[in-house]
């Protein structure tokens, strides 16, 4: 399953970015990931594009997101992934109360 998500993630962030992220990602990881990335709890108005939400989760998989830099590949978006879970179960537990 992870695998698929992974692919899913790298074929449809290349050729068209501007989608919005809830094609890839549920509201709650999104949202977990914009908080931890902006050091924030206030979320946006708009819904962030998958193109921004892949490199935010490539950027914990050891993607530098440098001038020259191909796009990321699986290996740092599958690393992404198992930190975004772990941020996502975070921000569950902290927001379960509100």
């Amino acid at each position: 399953m992870i695998s698929w998500r992974i692919l899913y993630a790298i074929l449809l962030a290349r050729p068209d970015g501007d989608l919005p992220c809830e094609v890839l990602l549920q509201p709650v990881e999104w949202r977990a990931l914009y908080c931890r990335v902006h050091g924030t709890t206030k979320l946006p108005t708009k819904i962030p594009s998958l193109a921004q939400v892949v490199l935010w989760i490539a950027s914990p998989g050891g993607y530098l997101n440098r001038k020259h830099d191909r796009p990321p590949g699986p290996t740092v978006i599958w690393r992404g992934f198992l930190s975004l879970h772990e941020i996502t179960e975070i921000y569950r537990i902290f927001r379960q109360n509100e």
